[in-house]
């Protein structure tokens, strides 16, 4: 599956020299109640929002870069990280990508809530303004994608959406799009939630939510899951429609739910696959319960979360290893075995999903780059805090268990912020709900080792992974800074309709 997301046609402009002159020092903050990691927090930040926006074209505007090279404030030359993560696909928009910077918007807002400066909520607002002011061109296309970003250099949009398939490991934070312009952000939520009415996420099809043959839903699981929290966000907004949009979210649980395998109980995140019995289940089914367990808490609606109990259940029934003490990537909806040999779906997030089938927390190369497990590992847990149960209990422990072993085994030798930042927020929610000491012990470990290996105190700068000084929004820095936010208060993304 192509992951991501260049127009080609701009890739001169990407290996155009940066600036050679050394960014403007911005002292760190010097807060006599804030610990060190919120002093890097609030520097970074300083840094994002004074230094590191749209300065390289004919005119300069408030949007943020969304790759930097913390050496020279600038783009990156060459633009294509060398980090094996992405597996050499281009990845990094040559200016600004909205998408890809939804969680540091988010971690902007919380920062000017826990500081008291507006100065990081109003940067981060004049970037919304400013990027759907200049992308958005039709009234029926959301402009917040990750294959949309504006060429900083030409001055321009670009949209590869009819030429890259869709990847959607989290939903747009709209409730900064609200706070930044309410009219904007009903008409990007509502473009947002058109366009994966009307299209699937491969590149030649344009199809109904509903299969008229099978009755199969034809969104991906990942595309339904953030239809389904942008419909219910959208629903406490907009009271004149808000039972209407409530049961269209209820509606796309209902079509999912409905496809499960009658012997197993497995609900399939790939839906259309020509042979029934190749159908499968991953752990992106995480992502989708963990979306419904909000859904139920935004709206009261209860029935989302008796349908996300019923789909985790049957995965956990069969989806763990006793032997290896490992979690199934992948698994055959008929059968509930583990998939032996590498199945090629028609839905972005089950295609090549992995030639291994022990799932990876922390290993990239076994892995797309936007999947992780720890979604998984999420929705667990928001299983726990809804029943209680010792099935969902167990299972939290075994994502504990295996976050250490192969947090010892990699030694987060690949580095990448968005692993960090999962991990964090997984065992710190994971402390706060079983009451368990030693999930906030790891927690704040991992925090260290960000801290030791990212963070860099002579630019006062998160880099995004290890090996490369520079910062791609695409590598999760934004998730990192959340989950630091974290352990030091509260959740910032409880309320939010961008979960982890």
């Amino acid at each position: 599956m192509v992951f991501l997301l260049i127009c080609y046609g701009t890739l001169s402009h990407a290996q155009d020299q940066s600036p050679t002159e050394a960014p403007i020092p911005i002292p760190i903050a010097q807060d006599g109640t804030a610990t060190a990691v919120m002093d890097a927090i609030e520097a970074h930040m300083d840094y994002v929002t004074e230094n590191s926006h749209d300065q390289l074209g004919p005119r300069s505007t408030p949007m943020w870069l969304s790759t930097i090279d913390l050496r020279t404030n600038s783009l990156p030359a060459p633009l294509i990280p060398s980090s094996p993560r992405w597996k050499g696909i281009l990845l990094s928009a040559p200016g600004a990508n909205l998408y890809w910077d939804q969680p540091t918007i988010l971690a902007a807002f919380e920062l000017s809530k826990r500081t008291g400066c507006k100065c990081y909520s109003d940067a981060a607002s004049a970037y919304i303004t400013s990027f759907v002011t200049a992308c958005s061109t039709s009234q029926h296309a959301s402009c917040i994608d990750p294959r949309i970003y504006y060429d900083v250099k030409v001055e321009r949009s670009v949209d590869n959406t009819d030429a890259v398939a869709s990847c959607i490991p989290y939903t747009p934070a709209w409730e900064t799009t609200w706070a930044a312009d309410k009219k904007l952000a009903r008409q990007q939520i509502q473009a947002f939630i058109h366009s994966r009415k009307t299209k699937d996420s491969s590149n030649d099809s344009v199809r109904e939510l509903k299969n008229p043959t099978t009755g199969s839903p034809n969104l991906t699981i990942e595309n339904e899951a953030a239809m389904i929290a942008s419909l219910c966000w959208l629903a406490q907004h907009d009271t004149l429609q808000q039972n209407l949009l409530v049961q269209q979210a209820l509606s796309l649980a209902r079509l999912r739910i409905a496809r499960r395998d009658r012997t197993t109980g497995l609900v399939p995140t790939d839906c259309q696959h020509p042979d029934q019995a190749q159908i499968t289940a991953s752990s992106a089914l995480g992502a989708w319960a963990n979306v419904l367990f909000w859904a139920a808490d935004t709206t009261g609606e209860t029935e989302f979360k008796k349908l996300a109990e019923q789909a985790l259940h049957a995965w956990l029934l069969v989806s763990f290893d006793t032997q290896q003490q490992h979690y199934y990537q992948q698994l055959e909806c008929k059968t509930g075995q583990p998939v032996k040999e590498l199945v090629t779906s028609t839905s972005p997030e089950d295609r090549s999903v992995s030639n291994h089938q022990q799932i990876s927390i922390f290993a990239q190369a076994s892995r797309q780059a936007h999947q992780s497990p720890l979604r998984m590992a999420e929705a667990c847990l928001s299983l726990h805090e809804a029943t209680h149960d010792q099935r969902s209990k167990r299972a939290t422990e075994r994502w504990f268990n295996s976050i250490k072993r192969q947090l010892s085994k990699n030694e987060m030798h690949d580095g990448y912020a968005d692993d960090y930042g999962r991990a964090i927020h997984f065992l710190v929610r994971g402390g706060e709900i079983l009451k368990k000491p030693k999930y906030l012990i790891l927690a704040q470990k991992i925090a260290n080792e960000a801290m030791e290996k990212l963070y860099v105190p002579k630019m006062g700068m998160f880099r995004s992974h290890l090996g490369e000084n520079r910062c791609d929004s695409a590598d999760g820095p934004g998730l990192l800074l959340l989950a630091l936010m974290y352990i030091e208060g509260d959740d910032p993304t409880l309320k939010s309709s961008l979960q982890f």
